[in-house]
């Protein structure tokens, strides 16, 4: 792990950290996906609690990096089961999207507003989502770790605000993006909003169907 080593002061460590983390959950993901479809859906506390759910499993992947978890981490996040489990997580969520989505012009279903109205499978699909995100693994065993390796020169203290430091970059990207989707939802006219939700449907459809392949072929080639 000495190739993951970032020979920076604490003030910088934790300026970088924040900033690569806030350039990581920039870049359009399966997360920002499902976040960006809950928010749109009017249900704002949805999507906030979805991102609990990924921030809770954030914090306990830091913890146990922190506690020398790295290389375990780094076989479970290997396993082709993480992206099958991936794959069809996502594909239920992309086909649930599209079931739900408004007609143009046309009222939301009841599915829509129960979707909105359940903080407790908000949460748990925020960790289903973030778990069996093969990319969400893999940065947390490489640049996740060096910032956890780095951080830990310092100490308890030094640890405590590289935590806070890669959760700020999350809240400070989530943040106004959920206040805009959550604005547009009710600037945005019903056709423009139904076909919006469709393609990020769509899209979701596409990533899961294409992640549970690869997992699947993989768990195939592996054990069969």
């Amino acid at each position: 792990m000495s190739g993951l080593t970032l020979p920076l002061s604490l003030p910088a460590l934790v300026v970088a950290g924040f900033l690569v983390s806030l350039a990581t959950v920039a870049v359009p993901g399966p997360i920002t996906l499902v976040a960006s479809r809950l928010a749109l859906s009017r249900h704002i506390s949805s999507a906030v609690w979805f991102l609990v759910g990924v921030t809770t499993l954030d914090v306990a992947l830091f913890t146990a990096l922190a506690s020398g978890a790295g290389p375990v981490l780094r076989e479970i996040g290997a396993l082709p089961i993480v992206e099958l489990t991936g794959g069809l997580a996502l594909l239920w969520g992309g086909i649930t999207s599209l079931r739900a989505a408004p007609a143009a012009g046309g009222r939301r279903p009841a599915l829509d507003n129960v979707e909105g109205r359940k903080a407790l499978g908000s949460f748990l699909l925020g960790l289903v989502v973030a778990a069996a995100n093969p990319h969400y693994w893999i940065w947390w065993v490489t640049a996740g770790l060096a910032f956890v390796e780095a951080a830990r020169a310092h100490g308890a203290p030094g640890l405590a605000w590289m935590l806070g430091a890669l959760v700020g970059g999350v809240v400070a990207w989530y943040v106004p993006l959920l206040w805009a989707f959550g604005r547009g939802s009710k600037l945005l006219p019903a056709r423009a909003e139904a076909l919006v939700i469709r393609v990020m449907g769509i899209v979701l459809v596409a990533l899961g169907a294409g992640l549970a392949g690869l997992g699947g072929w993989r768990l195939y080639a592996a054990y069969f």
